[in-house]
């Protein structure tokens, strides 16, 4: 967050820069006139999109937020389900030796470039939504002859907007590929070694929590339903959730009940301190 934001603030300097560039006057009802080559405006403005793209887009090849914190987050969950199954099944421990074995490996390369396609999308809409709201802001502001000032002001105030909604693609889109990364290991451990497992859902039970969210507490799914609810609507937005598997009988019951009650008693004492979706 603390990068998109000094990245958001580049960006306002950018336009900023253009409006200081074109000569302004004070004409009549508290207008101003623009002194507007529409040459070099489009020149300016061309020149503030690629940059745009540079700060937040960048490339195909290297874009900073997969390089630095997505692509981290994916192998971290990854690590964190080989630990956690290495630990619950011994055909899994032997099959999976290591963690590097599976970073290598050719599923884990395609998972990785799926996630990476995915978010290129996300980052390029990005872009091309801000690129197009601040240069919507100064020309409109140019058009109807407000103060520098006043425009400057409109664009500081987009810029916000913009951190906003990149706030909540790092809240969505690192946790999504640390949840997204336990799920796939989980999913190849079935494969591979026809482990049978289900996600048990861990709620962060903090004040915030939707009760939808907590509802799911120590309550055990398929990963189909997993990714099938939170497809749903707004479920992964902002979602600080998260999910383990757990070793299952061929009904479905879990082998070591005791980490479904720690999970209950969990979810009991927090429940008493009487938070918002305690009492739905």
């Amino acid at each position: 967050m603390k990068a998109f934001a000094e990245r958001m603030k580049r960006i306002r300097k950018v336009y900023i820069d253009i409006l200081e560039r074109i000569p302004a006057s004070p004409a009549v009802n508290q207008r101003y006139a623009f002194d507007l080559d529409v040459t070099l405006l489009t020149m300016l403005l061309n020149n503030a999109s690629l940059n745009v793209d540079e700060l937040l887009y960048g490339s195909t090849e290297n874009n900073w937020f997969w390089s630095d914190y997505v692509s981290t987050a994916y192998q971290r969950g990854t690590a964190q389900e080989f630990a956690n199954l290495s630990r619950q099944s011994a055909v899994y421990a032997a099959g999976q030796q290591n963690l590097q074995t599976i970073l290598i490996s050719a599923p884990f390369r395609k998972r990785m470039a799926l996630l990476r396609a995915r978010l290129f999308e996300e980052m390029r809409g990005l872009s091309a939504d801000v690129k197009a709201n601040m240069a919507r802001i100064l020309t409109d502001g140019l058009g109807r002859g407000q103060a520098p000032r006043d425009i400057a002001k409109r664009l500081t105030e987009q810029t916000g907007i913009e951190s906003r909604r990149a706030n909540r693609i790092a809240r969505t889109e690192i946790t999504t590929a640390l949840r997204r990364a336990r799920w796939d290991e989980s999913d190849d451990a079935t494969e591979q070694y026809g482990i049978k497992s289900r996600l048990m859902h861990i709620s962060a039970l903090s004040p915030t929590t939707r009760a939808t969210h907590a509802a799911r507490h120590a309550h055990l799914y398929t990963t189909d339903d997993v990714r099938e609810w939170y497809s749903t609507g707004a479920n992964a937005i902002n979602c600080k959730c998260s999910q383990i598997s757990v070793l299952v009988d061929d009904d479905g019951k879990p082998l070591d009940e005791k980490v479904i009650e720690r999970a209950r008693k969990t979810f009991n004492t927090i429940r008493a301190r009487g938070y918002e979706w305690a009492e739905d």
